[in-house]
């Protein structure tokens, strides 16, 4: 009479388990949001580093001919941009407040850290990247 699991059994079963926990590991890695960090905090180093942000929106943009919105975003210890590009600022204004009622609201932007023109910024990929937060100013 052998046993219930023999080695090879055992082995199959493990490497099926570590591979799923492993696959899992990565697909939530890309999905969590960073804690929130000051705007200060952020310097050169962290380019193409996932960030989040919670601030104040002092300045809305759009461009007219590219749909990129532009959110100037103040937490007190400094102001960042955040860079909203077309097809994720389409999503938003589909399924939420036009960015112009943004102004002044209090906002939690994730995104990856970029450079442009010498200025570091935000560059939010998704739209759960930009969320409104309770209060304004």
């Amino acid at each position: 009479m052998g046993t219930l699991l023999d080695d090879r059994k055992l082995l199959i079963i493990s490497a099926i388990l570590g591979l799923a926990g492993f696959t899992g590991m990565i697909i939530s890695s890309a999905t969590l949001t960073p804690d929130p960090i000051k705007i200060a905090q952020i310097d050169r180093g962290m380019i193409d580093r996932k960030v989040t942000v919670e601030g104040t929106v002092a300045d809305v943009r759009e461009s007219e001919h590219s749909g990129i919105i532009f959110l100037k975003i103040n937490d007190g210890t400094g102001t960042i941009t955040a860079v909203i590009f077309e097809s994720t600022a389409e999503t938003i204004k589909r399924n939420g407040p036009a960015p112009i009622l943004l102004k002044g609201m209090r906002v939690q932007v994730t995104g990856r850290v970029k450079e442009y023109r010498g200025l570091l910024e935000v560059a939010v990929e998704e739209p759960s990247g930009l969320k409104p937060l309770q209060g304004y100013g």
